[in-house]
């Protein structure tokens, strides 16, 4: 182990998961994943996702082949590890506050969250907690002082880990 790194760092390794919307400019999202002590070809994902919506933090998933820059391809979810995760946005600066309200609300060991920046945060939700009350907070915290009711709240759908194979980005065909 590398000094200064915890255990944890030391054995993590780089995967990527395909990004299907094809509206975004980006054709993977990069993630940190434990080996799966039992396959060499397989991890469990420690990174809470932002732009994949198929797969979640602790999915055991299997990997393909390494490529030059040390990455392992998500080929496919083996088993879902239960938590789902939710895009929301706040206005400029308000992630840091969000985050503080949500802890306040739930328990620690229920949620692990992904900046995406100062405005945009995925949040993984645990199984033993239910994602839409999750979302109901997050709602509220979001709705707080907007008076036009035609405004839509910046929040995305909970998202469900896929189990199987994934497709490829911008196509029909699988990986």
């Amino acid at each position: 182990m590398k000094e200064g790194l915890t255990s944890l760092e030391a054995e993590t390794i780089r995967v990527a998961a395909a990004v299907t919307e094809l509206d975004l400019p980006i054709c993977s999202e990069v993630m940190a994943a434990t080996p799966d002590p039992a396959d060499p070809d397989q991890a469990v994902v420690v990174n809470v996702p932002v732009l994949v919506d198929e797969i979640n933090f602790g999915d055991i998933v299997r990997l393909g082949a390494q490529d030059e820059c040390g990455v392992r391809p998500i080929l496919e979810v083996v088993v879902a590890s239960g938590h789902v995760h939710m895009l929301a946005a706040a206005e400029d600066g308000g992630v840091p506050d969000l985050i503080a309200e949500l802890e306040r609300m739930f328990p620690a060991y229920a949620l692990r969250f992904a900046a995406a920046n100062d405005t945009v945060i995925s949040v993984s939700v645990h199984p033993d907690v239910d994602a839409y009350d999750v979302a109901a907070v997050i709602e509220a915290w979001l709705g707080a002082g907007v008076d036009d009711p035609e405004e839509e709240l910046a929040i995305g759908p909970v998202a469900v880990s896929q189990v199987g194979v994934l497709l490829h980005p911008n196509s029909s065909s699988r990986f």
